[in-house]
């Protein structure tokens, strides 16, 4: 099968590189990897999908082995890399956010559908989501993936119809023979938790209070902190410094900004607090984190 172009950064020594790919809705690639993938990130929403060999994916999070059968939700902007890639298979699917506001807005109707083309927000901006199919699962898996990929290679005005058809198709599968490996939850959520976290992510370089965020939601503060927690397993605030040290970490790897403006620029102003905060969510300095990453 013909490949489109790699998506490998040209420069492994320098930092994670944003990979702009055409001005097209949607994006599609297939890679045969034999060495790393650099680290690099993306504009646009991308499921990679591997359908043969093994490696180890790479994100702010730590390690992770991947296999066939395993897919991966990478937000916009999230860092990612591979490593130790023994004859990997890996197709790549970027989604705009029109393709996702437009032709696929009616999809998230569907509850599974919807952990793919909506995460919800309670898993961070900077998270990446993964699902594993059964091993059984993955011969028709890269079926519906080579089909798609030759439709998107002969696409035209004509044949938009027939690629968004296929693309629902293969989402579709995923969805309903893939298992989440985040335990998503399943229970109704309250729209207050929903519309936090969202302002969470919006803007966290605010200087968030409870008593604020409460009052903006027009909810008591205790009870917030209560559907809160049953939601995403922590409170509000605890919810924002998590959400502050996940952008702090994706700017110390995407960009050359110093340290102290990242602390800024997420909401952690003064030095100390940044430098304590982010100490407690990776164990390691700013600093010393993007020496380290940086390195593989």
């Amino acid at each position: 099968m013909r490949s489109i172009p790699s998506l490998l950064p040209p420069d492994p020594g320098k930092p994670s590189q944003l990979l702009r790919l055409p001005e097209k809705l949607f994006y599609m690639n297939y890679m045969p990897v034999q060495t790393d993938i650099n680290a690099h990130h993306h504009q646009n929403l991308e499921m990679a999908i591997l359908v043969g060999g093994r490696g180890v994916q790479r994100t702010t999070s730590g390690e992770a082995d991947c296999e066939a059968g395993h897919v991966y939700l990478i937000p916009p902007g999230v860092w990612h890399a591979y490593a130790r890639c023994k004859n990997l298979e890996l197709y790549n699917c970027h989604l705009s956010q029109p393709l996702l506001d437009g032709p696929l807005a009616w999809a998230t109707e569907d509850p599974s559908m919807r952990m793919f083309l909506k995460p919800d927000p309670w898993h961070g901006s900077s998270c990446v989501l993964t699902w594993k199919l059964p091993k059984q699962a993955v011969p028709q898996l890269r079926t519906l993936l080579s089909e798609l990929l030759l439709c998107y290679q002969k696409s035209g005005g004509a044949r938009r119809g027939k690629l968004v058809g296929r693309l629902l198709l293969l989402l579709d599968f995923v969805a309903h023979h893939g298992r989440p490996t985040h335990n998503p939850n399943t229970t109704p959520v309250h729209s207050a938790v929903r519309r936090a976290a969202q302002q969470f992510q919006s803007d966290p370089a605010r200087a968030w209070s409870l008593p604020e965020l409460a009052d903006e939601l027009r909810i008591n503060p205790s009870y917030l902190v209560r559907i809160f927690r049953q939601a995403t397993g922590c409170a509000p605030m605890k919810f924002l410094a998590k959400e502050r040290a996940h952008k702090a970490a994706q700017l110390l790897l995407t960009s050359e900004l110093p340290v102290s403006e990242i602390g800024a620029r997420v909401g952690w102003d003064e030095p100390k607090q940044f430098a304590r905060s982010f100490h407690q969510h990776f164990g390691e300095s700013a600093t010393q984190f993007r020496q380290r990453l940086r390195q593989l």
